[in-house]
């Protein structure tokens, strides 16, 4: 997947007055660009996917999960088994799109829970997805796998994740979800 932005660049809103199709109230009214702070490194071992096939939103398969790993500056431990993602997948054409549902939950280094759920898409050429099980040569940049993560604690330590936007980028390897999470500042 192919992107005009550069990996890591955010592309900075245009001046309110050049969007000439509303009438703004307020068009001097500057806002601040956001940016991002790693927040972990994660790998999410997997069972195997299981198709439930075709339903009213699209073709259903779920999966669980074994086990994992996170690290970050602020935060490491453990992903606890039996989470797992509801995921559907639609076709369009030679692309595919899964949209991604998760839940489970993360244990810190020092005995913190924290639940974790996601949401967002993985898109890309079918023949790609075909592969990602068993070829690891099928690279991340290879389909766009993006993800919204919500966070939960109610450890005092960890309370500061209950009030935090975080997304993620993504891929798969093998049995395998690898990302890098992210806090929006």
């Amino acid at each position: 997947m192919s992107s005009t932005l550069k990996a890591g660049t955010i592309e900075p809103a245009p001046p309110i007055a050049a969007l000439p199709n509303t009438q703004w109230t307020r068009p001097d009214y500057q806002l601040p660009t956001p940016s991002l702070q790693f927040l972990f490194h994660l790998e999410c071992d997997l069972e195997d996917f299981k198709h439930i096939g075709p339903g009213p939103f699209g073709n259903r398969t779920t999966v669980l999960f074994k086990g994992g790993r996170f690290e970050g500056p602020r935060l490491r431990g453990t992903i606890m088994p039996g989470g797992g993602d509801w995921l559907i997948t639609t076709q369009h054409e030679e692309m595919q799109t899964a949209h991604l549902n998760t839940r489970y939950n993360l244990l810190t280094h020092d005995g913190a829970t924290i639940y974790i759920q996601t949401s967002g898409t993985s898109t890309g050429e079918t023949a790609v997805y075909k592969k990602l099980n068993e070829d690891p040569s099928v690279k991340a940049d290879q389909y766009r796998m993006r993800l919204n993560v919500t966070l939960e604690a109610g450890d005092p330590r960890y309370r500061w994740v209950n009030d935090g936007v975080f997304i993620a980028s993504c891929g798969r390897s093998g049995k395998q979800v690898i990302y890098d999470a992210y806090q929006v500042l």
